[in-house]
């Protein structure tokens, strides 16, 4: 029993002294990937569609988040914007819904997609709701016009008009299209509709040859484009759409004062035109969409794509919404800044949780 007994407590040292040095030189067997593993998007691309045409207000304002989205992302991804125009973006976000792998590497960026869904416009092939969301930016727009093909110098002279108000859209049923034939139903002016221009890059273009010669820009496009046709007296901004506040009251987005455009709201248009605060279907409709504006561009993944990359990414952008020292690192004007929202400004970068 004694001999037993040794040889038993020899057997139980050995297998100590293997576990002891097993467990010692575990981290040099496994890995280190596993030991500790790198971030998701360490050493990848994640590329960015962006469901409008290049030069317009969401590929500006996509260009310029992702340029800075990238540093609060761990492992700090390459960001890359690929411009997929069309359908009123029907295309972009059909393909980023349908097509792109839902990995975690492909995210849309689009304009208005939930307004568009409500319209079921053909050719949509995807449901929105069942793409998680990962941020977006309120943007407010205004509507500007060629004073010197229709002799309007302000959002009054509208339904008095004798020159023919050409309204140029990105494509049939897009927030842009509708948002501007909404206003002019309500003010009562009867326009020429010309669609299809696919961004508000090559609507800029066709507004300066007069192919149209009334449409409507977020903030960045009017600083960087409009306030000098204005300042040349060929253009004048007539209005701006704002947002509703909690009480579903239509208020004024701030960033077009500290930008240099103080111009009345669609609702004090209305209020100067008539007399009267508006009301009924056409002010109803028109209160809809000025609520989409809430949350104008959006980016958001494909369905089915893993939770732990949707959070990451959720988490990277409102980190980066609380950056203060974003407007900087811009490198631009601070009018830039303050259209964009960056930092703590008055239009803010948004997160959703579901």
């Amino acid at each position: 029993m004694a001999i037993d007994d040794q040889s038993e407590k020899a057997d139980k040292t050995k297998r100590l002294v293997f576990q002891f040095i097993l467990i010692a030189l575990l981290p040099l067997l496994i890995p280190k990937a596993i030991v500790a593993a790198e971030p998701f998007y360490q050493g990848k691309t994640l590329r960015v569609v962006v469901a409008s045409a290049a030069g317009g207000g969401s590929d500006i304002v996509g260009r310029l988040i992702m340029r800075h989205l990238s540093r609060h992302i761990p492992g700090n991804p390459t960001i890359i914007i690929e411009n997929m125009p069309g359908a009123g973006e029907v295309i972009g976000v059909n393909y980023v819904h349908n097509k792109a792998k839902p990995d975690g590497l492909t995210a849309l960026f689009a304009t208005g997609t939930p307004i568009t869904q409500l319209l079921e416009l053909p050719g949509i092939e995807f449901d929105f709701l069942k793409m998680p969301i990962i941020g977006g930016s309120s943007e407010s727009v205004a509507a500007f016009i060629r004073t010197d093909k229709t002799g309007v110098k302000t959002a009054r002279d509208l339904p008095r008009t004798k020159g023919t108000i050409v309204v140029g859209g990105s494509g049939y049923g897009s927030i842009k299209d509708v948002s501007l034939l909404a206003a002019m139903n309500l003010l009562g002016v009867k326009p020429h509709y010309v669609t299809g221009y696919g961004g508000a890059g090559p609507i800029r273009l066709a507004y300066e040859r007069a192919e149209i010669n009334f449409t409507q820009e977020t903030a960045v496009g009017i600083l960087k484009s409009v306030l000098p046709w204005t300042r040349e007296g060929w253009t004048s901004v007539l209005y701006q759409v704002g947002f509703l506040d909690g009480k579903g009251q239509l208020v004024k987005d701030p960033v077009w004062k500290e930008i240099g455009v103080d111009v009345p709201s669609i609702a004090e248009v209305y209020r100067s035109i008539y007399g009267h605060d508006p009301s009924g279907p056409a002010w109803e409709a028109e209160k809809a969409l000025v609520g989409g504006y809430s949350l104008t561009r959006i980016m958001a993944f494909s369905p089915k794509t893993p939770a732990a990359r949707v959070a990451e990414l959720r988490q990277a952008f409102q980190t980066m919404g609380k950056d203060p020292h974003i407007p900087e690192r811009m490198g631009e004007k601070p009018g830039v800044a303050a259209a964009l929202g960056a930092g703590r400004r008055s239009r803010k970068y948004r997160r959703l949780d579901s």
